[in-house]
């Protein structure tokens, strides 16, 4: 019988499905943002089995990261893993930071020009890229649906940071050579935060010492927020999942199960929000996460040609609240993605042509690609590393 090890060694280290699956969650938030856009906060996913299918997206996402970052951290000294995935983030994040700041927000704003350069909230926007989250910029979006939310999604970048920190405590102390150590991390930070998000403890308060609502408090917050702590465990459980692909076998029958039991939690437990089950069954969307990206899809015309995911992810959505405040009878969730999709894979396509691709070359003129590390290792590819 097969193991995840198996597919991928019959793949030069490539995860067939990886690049299908990539494209698909993001496709997926942005069709989740549309409903939230078009709509305002109406808690469309509250449906039985809707609702754990829209909380595992980003899950999901983070356990994909995991999976295919822990092959470069194995075989990168930690200064040039952090260095690999500073070139990989930042460019285009910061290219999506200054156009809000200094072309879409001055062409949507209510307020006058002066009074928006001069304003505190246009200068902290560009702390969003050290992962210090503003939403707001002055006066924009402020009549929408869902208002004075230039780009939602970025609440998700602190949390990245904080997978990368994670992942440099796993090579420092050598965890990453030993797959028990690993695991057991995992389960030990795994039941930390299960305890914190059931007794509704944020670890921002440290005790008290940093009360809601200080800045203390509210920039840690961004970091180990209770809304995105077990994405930390997710991304933890991928890289898990990579250090024993040797021996966790890809099997359609347990990939099946991954997905049912899942969805018919939520019908049997209807008052059990989605975030909470995925939070209890994350080893299962952890191995669907592996077992879809072990499986050959089928290749997406248009989206084969180069790595979309992390731009249609980071730049659709303020285009997509630009949408909105230009047509404002657009309240159709659906006319709305279906507009929204085609204009995030252009900016996308633009964003990895011309941004990401030829920064993430420049990895050649350091010496941190696969030469690095045991060359008998079979890893995921550069193509395959996400985000």
């Amino acid at each position: 019988m097969k193991t995840i090890g198996t597919v991928l060694d019959e793949h030069r280290g490539i995860g067939p499905g990886f690049d299908f699956l990539r494209i698909f969650l993001a496709v997926m938030v942005l069709l989740d943002h549309s409903f939230l856009i078009a709509e305002g906060e109406k808690y469309q996913f509250n449906q039985p089995g809707i609702t754990v299918l829209q909380a595992a997206i980003l899950p999901m996402f983070f356990a994909l990261s995991g999976f295919l970052i822990t092959g470069s951290a194995m075989r990168l000294p930690l200064k040039e893993f952090l260095l690999n995935r500073g070139i990989r983030i930042v460019p285009a994040l910061a290219v999506d930071i200054v156009f809000a700041a200094l072309i879409l927000g001055p062409l949507f704003t209510t307020v006058s020009l002066s009074a928006y350069f001069s304003s505190y909230e246009f200068w902290a926007y560009f702390a969003n890229i050290f992962g210090i989250i503003h939403f707001v910029l002055p006066g924009v979006f402020e009549n929408n649906p869902f208002p004075a939310t230039v780009n939602g999604s970025l609440w998700t970048v602190p949390y990245e940071i904080g997978c990368y920190a994670i992942m440099s405590g796993l090579i420092v102390f050598g965890f990453l050579k030993r797959p028990r150590a690993a695991l057991m991390a995992s389960i030990v930070i795994a039941a930390i935060i299960i305890f914190l998000k059931v007794s509704n403890i944020s670890p921002a308060s440290l005790g008290g010492l940093l009360p809601p609502g200080s800045s203390g408090f509210t920039l840690l917050d961004h970091f180990v927020g209770l809304r995105g702590l077990m994405l930390y465990v997710n991304f933890m459980l991928g890289a898990v999942f990579f250090l024993y692909r040797r021996v966790i076998v890809k099997h359609w029958a347990l990939a099946v199960i991954s997905a049912i039991v899942p969805i018919g939690a939520s019908f049997a437990l209807p008052n059990v929000s989605g975030a909470t089950l995925c939070t209890l069954f994350a080893p299962m969307l952890v191995y669907l996460t592996a077992y879809i990206g072990m499986t050959r899809m089928p290749a997406i015309p248009l989206y084969r040609r180069g790595d979309y995911s992390y731009g249609i992810y980071l730049y659709g959505y303020p285009f997509q609240q630009a949408l909105v405040n230009l047509f404002p009878k657009l309240t159709s969730p659906w006319l709305h993605f279906a507009i929204s999709l085609p204009i995030a894979t252009v900016i996308a396509m633009g964003s990895w042509h011309f941004i990401e691709k030829p920064i993430l070359r420049l990895r050649k003129n350091f010496s941190f690609t696969a030469q690095k590390g045991k060359r008998q290792e079979i890893m995921p590819g550069a193509k395959a590393v996400v985000r």
